[in-house]
């Protein structure tokens, strides 16, 4: 096909001189993506739900924990006072410090008893209460 000895070389290097398409695989396929997102999928549908239940287990070890304090704080005044505070802020002056987002209702129905009430957001249930004639928290 060469028209002239002097352009067959040139015509023959140009052939052979074409660039060569080479696959080279590197990185990872769609399936083995996909297959990974499955598992972080599968392992978030188990591990979040277990998550919320640790919380909600840990703001009610904040409000009886808020409780059992309170309850000691409001003996103490007594025992200075001879008589329970009907307030927080009576038992902030004997030494209890209040866990933030905890909110305490002191109810006094007899001079000689009291019940102290927490509650608190997202806990399993909505509130705890102190009783000091039974001393136990419901």
């Amino acid at each position: 096909m060469c028209f002239t000895r002097r352009l067959c070389p040139l015509v023959m290097h140009l052939r052979a001189s074409k660039p060569k398409t080479v696959i080279n695989a590197k990185g990872f396929s769609l399936i083995e993506l996909l297959v990974v997102v499955a598992i972080i999928g599968l392992l978030a549908a188990i591990a979040i739900p277990q998550f919320l239940s640790y919380r909600a287990h840990a703001v009610d070890s904040q409000m009886k924990s808020d409780l059992k304090n309170a309850a000691l704080a409001m003996d103490s005044y007594f025992a200075e006072n001879k008589v329970y505070p009907t307030s927080v802020a009576a038992i902030v002056s004997v030494g209890f410090n209040q866990t933030e987002g905890v909110a305490l209702t002191i109810a006094v129905p007899t001079p000689s008893s009291f019940t102290i009430t927490a509650t608190k957001p997202s806990g399993t249930q909505p509130n705890f209460t102190f009783d000091s004639v039974t001393g136990n928290i419901n």
